[in-house]
């Protein structure tokens, strides 16, 4: 096996896990967030917490941070890296898998978007636009939970029809299964007070425990 491969593989799952949501808790002395983090909540996801106790700009920010370690990394291993595709798909994958399965300040882990979107946006642009028009409609519509289920699924359909690679393809669906397999962690206590149906349409296509609708409106009575 190929040293100079595996280390790039490697180095992705430990750029995906650069905890751009820990530091920024810890830089604004957000205990709130800290205390508030859970990885079996929707409610309790540190990216939620960080818009709602410090604001939409430091929310943002870590957003930005996220997409661009997956952006530039993909960027790296592609003209670096001199790696074959299949490698180079296995990094794109490890990366979300670090950022949303971290061995380190797990709470903080994300929910596998912004670092799907950094490395969409380096290895499958056009999937990435498409994903992306698709949760712009659904934030204007105040359905963003279920456009991102939507715009992500089609990824790698859409990698699929413009004619990338086969590995890129199976990048893609393997990015969108890491999503949905950090959406479901946890889902058995949701199922309890639920049910097995609601839990998992919740979970999994709205990306929340409660419709979003009503988690908005208790987050604005909250504020």
């Amino acid at each position: 096996m190929n040293a100079g491969r595996v280390a790039w593989a490697v180095g992705g799952y430990l750029a995906g896990t650069f905890p751009s949501a820990y530091l920024i808790v810890r830089a604004n002395h957000a205990q709130a967030v800290l205390e508030g983090s859970n990885r079996r909540s929707g409610e309790g996801d540190a990216h939620v917490l960080i818009k709602t106790h410090l604001g939409g700009g430091w929310g943002a920010l870590a957003a930005i941070l996220d997409v661009a370690k997956g952006l530039v990394y993909a960027l790296a291993a592609e003209y670096l890296g001199n790696l074959p595709e299949s490698w180079l798909a296995t990094v794109g994958v490890l990366l979300v898998v670090g950022h949303s399965f971290p061995f380190y300040a797990r709470d903080m882990g994300g929910r596998g978007l912004s670092a799907a979107a950094g490395v969409f946006l380096a290895l499958l642009p056009v999937a990435m636009v498409v994903a992306g028009l698709v949760i712009v409609v659904g934030y204007v519509l105040r359905t963003t939970g279920p456009a991102s289920t939507l715009g992500f699924a089609l990824a790698p359909v859409v990698a699929w029809v413009t004619g990338q690679t086969g590995p890129r393809v199976a990048m893609a669906a393997a990015v969108f299964g890491v999503i949905m397999l950090r959406r479901a962690e946890g889902i058995q206590l949701s199922a309890a007070r639920r049910g097995w149906p609601r839990a998992v349409l919740l979970r999994l296509v709205f990306d929340a425990d409660r419709p979003q609708e009503l988690s908005l409106r208790e987050t604005e009575e909250a504020s």
